[in-house]
């Protein structure tokens, strides 16, 4: 088998044998057709991920071999966090998938003045956006999974929010111009407006509290583009 898989287990991982059930175990048996011998890369999404090898394979369950980790990284420096407005819920699913994969370590969903209006996300809904994020960190290599909050206003969250705010507006500075400006260690927050841009009051509470305005390109972006663009140029800035 050239390619590796790599799945996402919740819990406490260690060596020794492991049993998988459910989704996980239905997509390695039917959809990569792992075979006993094959190799499994498994990571829980606190940092490390461990060396498997598959002892059975049947339908509905996969007995795995925790053999060792593979590979470990420290939690990354600055934790960035998007706040992405609440919009249609194809196009959040979207966010939160290319945002996991751009470096986002906290997703809050952030209900906007000119965003969409009731629909704020149920725990069906947050539960769903979860497994998405995790499926996007099994596919692009992350070993951390980004947490995924309802965050209520804007006011409210720059109020509870200690560390440095980045928001993305066409009239911002440049990301060369950014660079000296970014902090090293703490949270970093990218905040991203609704399609209908920030209301002049939600302008006026990030002027107040010293967000740094990014510009992301010449053109007008979705509310999800440009919250996934924010999160690649801060990860990408931040070296």
């Amino acid at each position: 088998m050239g390619h590796i898989p790599r799945v996402y287990v919740p819990g406490r991982l260690a060596p020794g044998p492991l049993a998988l059930g459910g989704d996980v175990a239905s997509r390695l048996g039917t959809v990569l057709r792992v075979r006993p011998g094959d190799e499994l890369r498994l990571f829980a999404g606190e940092g490390r991920e461990w060396r498997g090898v598959v002892g059975t394979a049947e339908r509905g369950r996969v007995v795995v071999e925790v053999v060792e980790v593979a590979r470990q990284e420290p939690p990354p420096e600055p934790v960035v966090e998007a706040w992405l407005p609440v919009i249609r819920p194809q196009r959040l699913e979207w966010a939160v998938e290319k945002c996991t994969e751009a470096g986002a370590d906290v997703i809050r969903l952030a209900a906007m003045e000119f965003g969409q209006r009731g629909t704020e996300p149920s725990a069906a809904r947050l539960e769903r956006l979860e497994r998405i994020a995790a499926e996007a960190s099994e596919q692009c290599g992350r070993l951390y999974l980004p947490v995924i909050e309802r965050g209520g206003s804007l006011e409210r969250l720059l109020e509870g929010f200690a560390g440095a705010v980045t928001a993305l507006d066409r009239e911002g500075m440049g990301p060369g111009e950014l660079v000296p400006l970014l902090p090293a260690r703490g949270r970093l927050a990218v905040v991203c407006g609704p399609e209908g841009g920030f209301s002049p009051r939600e302008l006026d509470l990030l002027r107040r509290r010293g967000a740094l305005f990014l510009r992301a390109g010449p053109h007008i972006l979705r509310a999800e583009t440009a919250a996934v663009a924010g999160v690649v140029l801060v990860r990408a800035l931040l070296g």
